[in-house]
């Protein structure tokens, strides 16, 4: 583990040697890594599979993304996050009950900036994602309710609109916020369901471009 830190440790210090302290914007050729914390509206199923059985659950997680600069205005961007959630109630008589849910986001698409000066701009772009998510219960006195509930897979469009300001040398503050139109499944031994979504997420962070 220590030698993962300090290896880490290390690509930071030669991206920000490479990259000095800039008094431009990133351009053509540049690259740029992102950090930072994401929110997203899960797509669940459960306990199994049925005509009433699907619902929205929020998230939150880590987001990373690897930008690529075409040109000075375009980039070619994959991102990725992975995203939980968990909720408890403690009853007086019957066992604590717990609901937790996860889930992992691969987006591939692209951005065009509008620099409004060397320190900040608005991008905006479109991309595809395809999320796969569950449910898992504990402690609930009904049969077949405790467990993992089925995966859900799901194949998105996703646009976004976010801002860019630079804080010092090559990091930057940057926060956007983005809709998803989505198609889920999910399927068990009972059937199949499949049904269409809509739901907003957002991810603030800091970014290094070198």
């Amino acid at each position: 583990m220590k030698r993962w830190i300090a290896a880490l440790a290390m690509l930071i210090a030669l991206c920000t040697c490479a990259a000095t302290a800039r008094a431009q914007h990133p351009g053509g050729g540049n690259s740029m890594f992102w950090l930072g914390l994401i929110g997203n509206r899960a797509q669940l199923v459960g306990p199994t599979t049925g005509e009433t059985n699907t619902f929205e659950n929020p998230e939150a997680g880590v987001h990373v993304a690897y930008s690529y600069f075409l040109s000075d205005e375009w980039t070619a961007c994959v991102s990725g996050a992975y995203q939980v959630n968990s909720s408890e109630f403690s009853a007086a008589i019957v066992p604590d009950q717990k609901f937790t849910s996860s889930s992992y986001v691969i987006r591939i698409g692209g951005d065009r900036f509008a620099f409004i000066n060397d320190r900040a701009a608005v991008y905006a772009g479109p991309g595809i994602t395809y999320w796969r998510g569950r449910g898992k219960f504990e402690g609930n006195p009904a049969p077949g309710v405790n467990g993992d509930w089925p995966d859900v897979t799901q194949y998105g469009f996703n646009g976004r609109l976010g801002l860019w300001a630079r804080l010092g040398g090559p990091w930057a503050l940057y926060g956007h916020i983005g809709q998803v139109i989505a198609h889920n499944s999910a399927k068990d031994t009972k059937g199949e369901n499949t049904w269409w979504t809509s739901h907003h997420e957002g991810s603030v962070g800091l970014s290094l471009d070198f």
